[in-house]
């Protein structure tokens, strides 16, 4: 166990009852609330009248008595007003109000507190009655839109199906608004129906509303450059994570997903700047989380991406690799109750056209080595199962074995939202259901649930509670098989009935042809005989008060917030037999219980004021954050393969079959932000947080930020010009920090009694025996977090009538402290954890969109494309740090990218004796025709470790997307596509090769082997495929990953049922993932994790961790990713 000091701990029992009872009693004081608030709030907005003959001042005191709304009015207004005559039954006040003074030359204006003025004007019911419906493009009601009349304070909202009535003069014009959506007038023009469609409102719009830290802002006064998710876009994509929807869509923000079910996709934001974990915070309803695989994409509300340091710096420590803001969906005031339902049944198919080398080619290559013991594995092959010579009867592709045809995948979304004057709340429901395309139980499968109530039970107070719980089990393939099934001979089939030592299956053993390595093992047994389940559950409480000291001016908010999960993972070897090599002879039970408690507490003041054309906001805030996290793992021996002994003490443990570790941090943090315009053309945010962290001995961390921005289009300069609608320029820079280096580094671990094995290979001894309280690591306090320093730059535009809208941006973010594992140079044998270098990530952002409409038609194309260069600056003195598997190692040093790969560049194939004989190195060396060619970079006639050269980089050089789409009358269709360039894959399984070359290969590389001279100048001869020369680290093995996909296609029908109050609909259709383009060879150019090599192939340079990241961009054990096509349909209710 390592053990953290703490000096700013919350406490550890005490803390976790003082959040269970503080919970608890604020629920039941807002359930109560929710209650009291909930019995009033809907027949106080709601009243029956019968007005006969009546005075208009008696009606407005009955309305008074029977209704929550108070009215202000000149004496003399009324006096003199016409008899009322009306009768309703439940009716809504206001349109009681509406009908009320029709014809009495009298107006209202509705203000705060339910308090309503009396006054002179347009009456509001004078010609005409208008009425309709208010929906997105794709069909879903816009509940809570405001409707009003413009230029008057005349208007309504729509209730949860969208619709609405009003009744207006002839000659008004509508304007109707909502949050999420850009605004859009209507010219009633005598027209008794209209019905809208509103836009979402896009990264452009001045309008919108934004989700930043700790707050909202506008994008007018975004002086940082803040990426806002188009939630609608989102759901559009069937996927288990909201992350891999959003591949492709924002600049900046790299996604690599993976095929197997339930996979968590690697997240990078401008470049990597980090050994250590470069995925962003996930900030969910004010919890921090590592990730959101946990989400139903439905549920998210709004989604932002803080880039660069001016926007995220408000979190400071935990910030330098971006931020991703998600509030989920909440229910509206005044709004009826809505129920809506989305799901869709889909069908998976491994995508691309992977094969590996079939029989006939196999055996051929392995006879054209003309050594009798490559031949005698062709000779067992047709002696026990039949053929001759390359015709061998067996052709057993491994690739196809272990994969479906196709699998299913289905989601069910439930929603249920309402709304009185007093209370709001959401209920939303989801099951998600995704199976594997591997042949053998691989699945994934999670229950959602959330629940979100909010009460005001005065004007100045509001307060809440939300919700999340999720359930899920995850079956777990070995991909390993996948990398056997590259290696694995063809020439012997997957089961052999006559052998008969084989248990409990008849499997093939490898050994019949004579392989004795495990690597060459039988794939689909491998896949077989391996259970791997995790089980877990999470639940993120939170609740929070809001209270308006002086109205619209200032305001205090606490919320406090937790996240409690636990995951129980169980991986079962059972006993077999396949032959001596691949076998078992006891089963293993492994059980590891992981289990997380986090707790935020934030207090905020908010402070909005203005004068004349001076606009702020200040928000001053204090947070305090305790982690833990506990480990627990347990292995046993001889459990019995039903499930129901799975349990340590139905077997025996092993003497080291028991390990627990974890960890305890806790911060304080204090932070603020400013927010200034003038005239909303001169635009200032200045942000400051200051971080205590119980991580390292340097305690605190301070970490400012300031931006500014310019509105030219604003000015009397640019008011005539009839190009730009809009143009912004944008200036920002900030420091973030990154604690994401292990959570003890920055502490002296000590030897307690219990653990002999220290860490950074020292201990202390006397005679012999462990010395307690000894500091194993005795550099422990240079240990902090990294520093990232970005500078941003940009423009912001719309231009022919707001139809072309795009911004710009250029960042350069450099990160200094670069944490990492390092050989102390003055202590030998003893490697230190510290902070010893710099890195930089630059580029440039750019998102261009085109929308119009001709005649009934509406079309829109947009794309976006990022460009990276990743560049080492400093390491302290060090020539490079070697990295990467030891069959192929990558290297970082000043002046290359983070991990390149490092090897010899090849220059052809020597075609002939003659070619050999006119290079020295070659014939020392013994090469032959067919072998590779590399070169000599340093011109000194001889190849070695210093021509070895950088190889490519696993980073991309360019991310893009870009879409098309179209509606016509009920139907709309979208197309998106994404990619990659730049960016390279080392092959792993060719370079494989080089460790055995008995293996078998993809088809295209054993059919384009060297055969005389002239046939190829890229691929060598079989017989070079087994000598060293041809099988070291070469540019032969990396390849270029760049591809273009087509991401997703959705055609959708939207049609209603029942009128305006009645159900909408979606069917739609859906491809996702159908077809890539790409030169790479292997399964896959999206390589999302770490390598990670089979149990039997595990040598990895001593100086590289799995921790470090220093193994990206391998293809090794990838699973493929799937292509998926769904139907689906949406109703709304």
């Amino acid at each position: 166990m390592k053990k953290n000091g703490i000096p700013l701990s919350f406490g550890r029992d005490p803390l976790f009852l003082k959040f269970v009872r503080i919970m608890k009693l604020a629920f039941a004081i807002i359930l109560i609330s929710c209650l009291h608030v909930t019995a009033g709030g809907y027949s106080q907005n709601r009243i029956s009248v019968d007005f006969q003959s009546t005075q208009l001042k008696r009606a407005l005191s009955f309305i008074e008595k029977n209704s929550n709304y108070r009215f202000l009015y000149n004496e003399k207004l009324v006096t003199n007003a016409p008899r009322i005559t009306l009768t309703m039954v439940n009716a809504e006040v206001t349109e009681v109000l509406n009908r009320l003074l029709n014809n009495t030359g009298l107006s209202y204006q509705l203000m705060a507190n339910n308090l309503v003025i009396l006054k002179t004007g347009l009456a509001v019911m004078q010609d005409i009655r208008v009425t309709g419906r208010v929906t997105g493009t794709t069909g879903e009601p816009v509940a809570g839109a405001s409707v009003i009349v413009k230029n008057t304070s005349i208007g309504t909202t729509t209730d949860g199906a969208g619709n609405y009535a009003l009744t207006v003069p002839d000659s008004a014009v509508l304007v109707i608004s909502s949050l999420g959506f850009e605004t859009q007038e209507e010219a009633v023009n005598g027209r008794a129906t209209i019905n809208v469609t509103l836009k979402a409102a896009d990264a452009s719009s001045l309008q919108q509303v934004i989700v930043v830290g700790y707050g909202t802002s506008t994008k007018r006064d975004l002086t940082a450059p803040v990426a806002v998710v188009n939630t609608e876009e989102l759901v559009k994509r069937t996927t288990a994570s909201p992350m891999q929807a959003l591949q492709g869509s924002v600049t900046g923000v790299q996604v690599i997903t993976t095929g197997a079910p339930g996979g968590t996709p690697t997240v990078r934001i401008r470049g990597v700047g980090s050994f250590n974990n470069t995925s962003p915070l996930y900030v969910v309803d004010g919890m921090f989380v590592d990730n959101i695989d946990f989400l139903n994409p439905n549920d998210i509300g709004e989604m932002s991406v803080l880039k660069d340091a001016s926007a995220a710096a408000i979190y400071g420590v935990r910030a330098a690799n971006g931020v991703v803001i998600i509030t989920t969906k909440k229910g509206k005031y005044n709004q009826k109750t809505r129920v809506t339902y989305n799901g869709y049944f889909g069908v998976q198919k491994p995508s691309g056209n992977y094969k590996l080398a079939n029989g006939s080619q196999y055996a051929a290559m392995e006879l054209a080595k003309q050594t009798s013991a490559d031949s005698i594995r062709v000779t067992n092959s047709v002696a026990k199962f039949g053929g001759s010579g390359v015709n061998p009867t067996t052709n057993t592709d491994w690739y196809d074995e272990l994969l479906k045809s196709s699998a299913l995948m289905h989601n069910h979304s439930l929603d249920i939202s309402s709304g009185s004057a007093k209370v709001n709340y959401t209920l939303g429901l989801n099951y998600f259901y995704q199976d594997g395309v591997m042949e053998t139980d691989n699945s994934y499968k999670r229950y959602n649930g959330r629940f979100q109530i909010e009460a005001k039970p005065y004007d100045f107070l509001k307060m809440g509670i939300t919700a999340h719980f999720t359930n899920f089990t995850q079956q777990n393939p070995n991909n390993g098989a996948f990398s056997l099934a590259y290696m694995a001979s063809p020439l012997y089939p997957v089961f052999d009935p006559t052998n008969t030592l084989a248990k409990p299956d008849k499997y093939t053993s490898s050994s019949t042809l004579g392989f004795n390595n495990g690597v060459f093992n039988n794939p689909v047994a491998a896949a077989k005989y391996w259970y791997d389940k995790t089980k877990g559950f999470q639940v993120l409480p939170s609740v929070y008060l809001e209270a308006d000291i002086i109205k619209n001016k200032l305001s205090v908010r606490s919320q406090l917030s937790q996240r409690y999960g636990s995951n129980l993972n169980q991986n079962y070897l059972p006993e077999y037999y396949v032959d001596n090599i691949q076998q078992a002879r006891v089963s293993v039970l492994t059980t590891t219980e992981d289990r997380t408690q986090n707790y935020i507490l934030d207090n905020l003041i908010t402070y909005k004021d203005s004068k004349d054309k001076h606009h702020w906001t200040v928000l001053l805030g204090q947070s305090a954050r305790q982690e833990q996290f506990r480990s627990t793992q347990v292995i046993t021996d001889s459990i019995p393969p039903s499930q129901i002994y799975w349990y340590a003490d139905q077997g025996s443990r092993r003497s080291n079959g028991y390990n627990e570790t974890g960890f305890r941090n806790t911060s304080l943090s204090y932070f603020g932000r400013l927010e200034y315009n003038y005239a909303g053309k001169y635009l200032l945010t200045a942000t400051f947080r200051a971080d205590g962290t119980s991580k390292y001995q340097e305690k605190w961390g301070y970490f400012p930020s300031v931006g500014v921005g310019w509105v030219l289009s604003d000015e009397d300069f640019m008011k005539d010009n009839k190009i730009f609608d809009l143009l912004k320029l944008r200036g920002s820079w900030g420091k973030l920090g990154n604690d994401n280096v292990p959570p003890s580094s920055g502490y002296a671990v000590v030897y307690s009694g219990n653990d002999y094995s220290g860490i950074f290979n020292s201990t202390a001894t006397s005679n012999g025996v462990p010395v307690t309280g000894y500091r194993i690591d005795p550099l422990f306090g240079t240990v902090k977090w990294e520093v990232v320093t970005e500078w941003d730059g940009g423009i912001d535009f719309s231009l022919l009538n707001k139809r072309l809208k795009g911004s710009v941006d250029y960042y350069h973010r450099q990160t200094s402290d670069l944490a990492f594992e390092r050989t102390f140079p003055y202590i030998s044998n003893i490697k230190v954890y510290g902070n010893w270098g710099k890195v930089n990530n630059s580029g440039i952002e750019v998102t261009l969109d085109w929308a119009d409409k001709i005649g009934g038609l509406g079309y829109h194309i947009g794309g976006n494309i990022t460009t990276v260069k990743n560049e080492v600056i400093d390491l302290n003195g060090l020539k490079n740090i070697p990295g990467g598997l030891a069959e192929f190692p990558t290297l970082s040093q000043v002046g290359d990218p983070f991990n390149f790969f490092y090897g010899y560049q090849v220059a052809g194939i020597y075609q002939n004796q003659a070619e050999v004989n006119a290079d020295p190195n070659a014939v020392a060396n013994g090469v032959k025709p067919g072998y590779f060619k590399y070169v000599d970079v340093n011109n000194d006639k001889k190849i070695d470790e210093l021509d070895r050269v950088n190889l490519g980089s696993y980073l991309p050089k360019i991310n893009y997307g870009f879409n098309l789409g179209a509606d016509y009358k009920n139907f709309d269709l979208s197309i998106f596509f994404q990619g990659v360039g730049g960016s390279y894959i080392l092959n792993n399984n060719r370079a494989t090769r080089q460790k055995f070359p008995d293996m078998n290969g993809d088809e295209k590389f054993v059919t384009s082997l060297w055969t005389g001279e002239g046939s190829t100048n890229k691929y060598p001869s079989a017989i070079a495929t087994t000598q060293s020369w041809n099988n070291s680290p070469s540019s032969f093995f990396v390849e270029n990953g760049a591809y273009l996909r087509l991401q997703n296609i959705q055609l959708g029908y939207n049609f209603k049922v029942g009128g305006t109050n009645g159900a909408s609909f979606r069917i739609y259709a859906t491809a996702d993932r159908p077809v890539i383009w790409t030169r790479y060879s292997g399964v896959t150019p999206e390589i999302a994790t770490p390598a990670q090599l089979p149990k039997d192939r595990t040598a990895i340079l001593s100086n590289s961790t799995y921790t470090q990241n220093t193994s990206f961009g391998y293809d090794t054990n990838v699973y493929p990713t799937t292509a998926v096509y769904s139907l689906g349909v949406r109703i709304t209710y």
